[in-house]
């Protein structure tokens, strides 16, 4: 009855937005945004390879990899969104497939499609390894978002495959795109330890919206107090891991971000909410990246652009402010 209830809610309000699926809906349906901590891990990981290498990064091998890569995330999240469709549409949020814009199976063949063409590219311009570091992304996405394991309701192992798949299979995406060798990589350790932080202060912030659907997240089972606590010595051994990987950019990055996650802990402290949780999350994120852009230089305006189109789709498409710069 429920899940009939969800079907004829989608109608309705999928009647709010102006006319059916567009040309951009469908390259929107990747969610340009937070395909950037995909973009800035993976360069991380090719300056570090280079690095280690001491080799220069040669750009077509670098882009094909960044092309693959982005294109497996972007079918993982049009699954995500297929998959909890029915718990956005009871948020009212990510409109395309849970307010019926794109239909399931057309989002499902657009899926199906950027798997294909990022093993493509894969096949075609980069070392063999490559494309095993995909079937991995991708087995674990799909168990990430899918039934039966569906990992992003289970405690604990939700941010456990965060750590892995953005944290270390996305570094190491990089390192291997540009023809790294295997010696050296223990320089990538710090940045799972800083992903689960993030991903941490994630499930903290839908930690009611998670409850009263019934998931038991992570940010559930800990609560506000204990999960920020966890949440801020995840990024401070990122830190020390760091320092003693000699990894300079995730020492800094790790540094300055530490003192934002204090915030929303003075936050509960004053006012018994966790209302401002997303502000270690954006200013992480933001941080991370313009380290990232400051190793590749045109990387910077390109978040830039992709932050500005994406606000400007959402304002004409629905009227909405995102992504918002606000604290949460």
């Amino acid at each position: 009855m429920a899940e009939r209830m969800n079907h004829m809610e989608m109608e309705q309000r999928a009647k709010q937005f102006p006319g059916h699926a567009k040309l951009p809906d469908y390259l929107f349906l990747l969610r340009p945004t937070i395909l950037i901590p995909v973009w800035t891990f993976y360069l991380l990981g090719a300056h570090h390879g280079a690095r280690a290498a001491a080799m220069e990064i040669e750009t077509g091998a670098l882009l094909a990899g960044l092309g693959s890569f982005t294109a497996l995330l972007g079918a993982i999240y049009i699954m995500n969104q297929i998959a909890d469709r029915a718990v956005d549409l009871e948020r009212n949020k990510l409109f395309l497939v849970s307010h019926g814009i794109i239909p399931v199976r057309t989002a499902s063949i657009e899926a199906a499609a950027l798997v294909a063409v990022s093993f493509a590219l894969a096949l075609t311009f980069l070392p063999r390894f490559f494309s095993a570091i995909l079937a991995v992304s991708l087995a674990l996405g799909a168990a990430y978002s899918l039934e039966p394991l569906r990992l992003k309701r289970r405690p604990v192992v939700d941010v456990l495959a965060n750590a892995l798949g953005n944290g270390l299979l996305n570094t190491l995406a990089g390192w291997i795109a540009i023809g790294a060798p295997s010696k050296g990589w223990e320089a990538l350790l710090p940045y799972p330890l800083a992903v689960a932080s993030v991903h941490l202060a994630t499930t903290l912030a839908d930690r009611e919206a998670d409850s009263r659907m019934g998931y038991r997240t992570s940010g559930v089972l800990l609560g506000p107090s204990r999960g920020l606590i966890l949440s801020t010595t995840l990024m401070g051994g990122a830190a020390v891991v760091a320092y003693l990987a000699n990894n300079n950019p995730c020492l800094i990055a790790s540094l300055l971000s530490l003192p934002f996650f204090l915030i929303p802990a003075r936050s509960m402290q004053k006012t018994g909410t966790n209302a401002d949780v997303l502000i270690p999350v954006k200013t992480a994120t933001l941080i991370f990246s313009i380290t990232a852009g400051f190793l590749f230089h045109v990387y910077l305006p390109w978040i830039a652009a992709v932050i500005l189109i994406t606000r400007l789709y959402y304002t004409r498409r629905f009227g909405l402010e995102y992504p918002s710069f606000r604290g949460a």
